[in-house]
């Protein structure tokens, strides 16, 4: 009855995102400390990640109800890129000088979203092992793939059974949008520098 709404609903979500969250988050978080802590923003994203753990594990949205819980997954995952976009800011942004922030939040939580539609998009594989991250995660996912290999947690990774590789999954988008944030503010840094001698 709801499936139709899905589309439409995400669509709106991932502009809310984009536009008003992340301008938001760096304002909360600024009133919280100021100056705000560089790795204010990690802890945030831990206990992102662990309450969707949790409601993965604990199947707090049932299957019956896909509207909710698609929405909820992409909220968690769309909230894990804007604490990604925002803690290479805290790094480098009195170096940049950047007037408004913002402004790269929404370019940057675009980037990391369209990403994160890129890795989320595929085929079923219900009931069949789950599929290495390295193809979807171009990043970050030939770290994920080889974590698993070195301690010989191939089983317990590539799991349908177990919540893992949806949390892998969801922090090797949050590693990558950070990858790239952390490269465009630092590429940012040197040319304020430059301008000022």
């Amino acid at each position: 009855m709801y499936e139709n709404l899905i589309f439409p609903l995400v669509v709106i979500l991932f502009l809310i995102f984009i536009i008003i969250v992340p301008w938001l988050l760096c304002k909360a978080i600024r009133k919280i400390a100021s100056p705000v802590p560089s790795w204010f923003p990690l802890p945030a994203a831990v206990v992102v990640l662990l309450v969707m753990g949790g409601t993965l594990q604990f199947k707090v949205i049932d299957k019956a109800n896909v509207l909710v819980g698609t929405l909820v997954m992409f909220s968690f995952m769309l909230l894990l890129i804007t604490l990604a976009v925002i803690t290479p800011y805290l790094w480098f942004g009195k170096k940049t000088e950047i007037t408004r922030p913002w402004l790269a939040f929404s370019l940057l939580t675009f980037i990391g979203a369209a990403l994160m539609f890129y890795s989320t998009m595929g085929h079923s594989f219900e009931g069949r092992p789950l599929p290495p991250f390295t193809p979807a995660l171009p990043l970050a996912g030939w770290f994920l793939d080889g974590l698993a290999a070195i301690f010989n947690l191939q089983e317990i990774v590539y799991s349908p059974a177990l919540p893992v590789h949806t949390l892998l999954t969801a922090f090797g988008i949050y590693l990558q949008a950070l990858i790239i944030a952390a490269v465009y503010f630092g590429l940012l840094s040197p040319r304020s520098f430059a301008g000022n001698e």
